[in-house]
């Protein structure tokens, strides 16, 4: 009898044990989804002339008519010339790469609230050359401060013309403890030109707030 005694002592000590174990993962987790949902945006349907009837909002300055204000640039310029197709009015664009060949062009748009409710992005685009690819990343922030990246998506276009980017995953990339129910997360497009003339205009970046019902 004082040996199974003394084996429930030992048994409730160690659940004791993992509880205080686990406690701080749990608070790490609630500090990761900073427990909030993002506000509302103004919305519209930029993309229903190709099928797409979602609602999406513009990101921070993902029209670039204000210039790159709130963007981090690299080897990237704000031009003249608005996309084509009629997606957003304006009279601007971001141009990425054709400084020299082999050129790594990088841009990051400003911060912005991300929750399940915002599974993708999509823009628009032109390619200046026939190889030139276009990568997007995601960046969102560990409870640390510290920025985790994963890769959206590797794109290719046809070369000389504007138009839809493919969908890109936004929400549906970072991982749910990451995300909880409301984290702050930026898009970086990274651009390398394969040849003196390689580079890419950008246009139009929105979010899809997919919401059911």
């Amino acid at each position: 009898m004082p040996l199974r005694k003394s084996h429930r002592t030992l048994l409730a000590a160690a659940t004791a044990c993992a509880a205080v174990a686990f406690a701080p993962a749990a608070a790490s987790a609630s500090t990761l989804s900073q427990n909030l949902t993002c506000a509302g945006q103004a919305v519209s349907s930029p993309f229903a002339k190709w099928g797409d009837f979602a609602s999406y909002w513009l990101a921070p300055g993902g029209d670039f008519e204000t210039g790159s204000t709130g963007w981090t640039m690299s080897n990237a310029t704000i031009v003249a010339g608005n996309d084509t197709l009629g997606v957003k009015a304006g009279t601007k664009s971001l141009k990425l790469g054709g400084a020299s060949l082999s050129t790594v062009s990088k841009v990051t748009t400003p911060p912005f609230c991300v929750d399940p409710t915002h599974p993708q992005f999509k823009f628009t685009v032109k390619s200046n050359s026939a190889t030139t690819l276009l990568t997007t990343y995601i960046n969102f922030r560990a409870s640390t401060g510290s920025t985790l990246t994963v890769a959206a998506k590797l794109n290719t276009f046809t070369f000389g013309q504007w138009a839809v980017s493919a969908s890109q995953p936004l929400a549906t990339q970072i991982p749910a403890l990451f995300l909880g129910t409301g984290t702050t997360a930026t898009i970086t497009f990274k651009a390398i030109s394969s040849s003196l003339a390689g580079s890419v205009n950008v246009d139009n970046v929105m979010i899809d707030p997919y919401r059911r019902g």
